[in-house]
């Protein structure tokens, strides 16, 4: 910063001004070729004491935002092929009817972006408070074939609803509540990741009982959702060696 530039800026700082305040005051002594610096830098500290402000907003919001978040309850049933329970989850929709309001009083929107990557779908929720500041949190979600008789369509639409909704609970810590009995790794996974589990221990010739041990099952339909990207990272690296 040049002499002259000091010089401004010890000016208008004489006395406790606002950074607008400061501008105006630059502007009021005229714009030369010193001042335009000085101008830039007013703007820069502007910015940034608003951005700081607009954090501080958004943190103490979502302080109270969690205050009032109640536990989902996971309601809707899928059934076995046989008829009976397999879990309950539930539906994104239902989510949003119970947060929507609680987001609307504390000055929160949600929104969200999609993409593939390495044959996942990428759901990024981004929470953005009226003050202006956002965070944005992702989920990914391996993309499969659907219930049997779905088309590739219905699959990656599945897949993406479930990411969505992962997204926006993480966003929000929200906690889904499900039956006594249900397991905390998320939904069982679908019969075709459970096929595909399958072709990978027979591929690589691992140890199937050890591999259970590891998923913390006795069968490969009890693998819960959250940890199938985990065991099948484990299988490709088997795969790799």
């Amino acid at each position: 910063m040049s002499e002259s530039e000091n010089s401004q800026l010890a000016t208008v700082a004489e006395r406790p001004l606002s950074v607008p305040d400061m501008m105006r005051a630059v502007i009021d002594r005229g714009i030369t070729a010193d001042s335009v610096g000085v101008m830039e830098r007013l703007v820069d500290l502007h910015q940034k004491m608003q951005a700081t402000e607009a954090a501080k907003a958004f943190a103490a919001a979502f302080v109270e935002l969690q205050r009032e978040m109640p536990a989902i309850q996971a309601t809707r049933p899928v059934p076995n092929n046989d008829g009976t329970l397999r879990y309950k989850f539930a539906p994104y929709e239902h989510i949003m009817e119970q947060v929507r309001p609680i987001l609307q009083r504390h000055g929160f929107t949600v929104s969200f972006s999609m993409s593939f990557a390495e044959g996942r779908v990428i759901q990024n929720c981004t929470l953005t408070h009226v003050g202006g500041h956002s965070r944005t949190n992702q989920f990914m979600a391996r993309v499969g074939k659907g219930p049997p008789g779905s088309t590739e369509t219905q699959g990656d639409g599945a897949a993406s609803t479930y990411a969505k909704r992962f997204a926006l609970c993480d966003a929000l810590n929200i906690v889904i509540e499900r039956d006594s009995d249900a397991r905390n790794v998320g939904e069982f996974i679908s019969p075709e990741h459970v096929q595909y589990l399958e072709e990978q221990l027979t591929e690589t010739g691992a140890n199937r009982e050890a591999f259970l041990k590891m998923a913390g099952v006795t069968k490969l339909e009890e693998i819960g959702t959250a940890n199938y990207d985990m065991l099948v990272r484990a299988l490709e690296m088997k795969k790799r060696r």
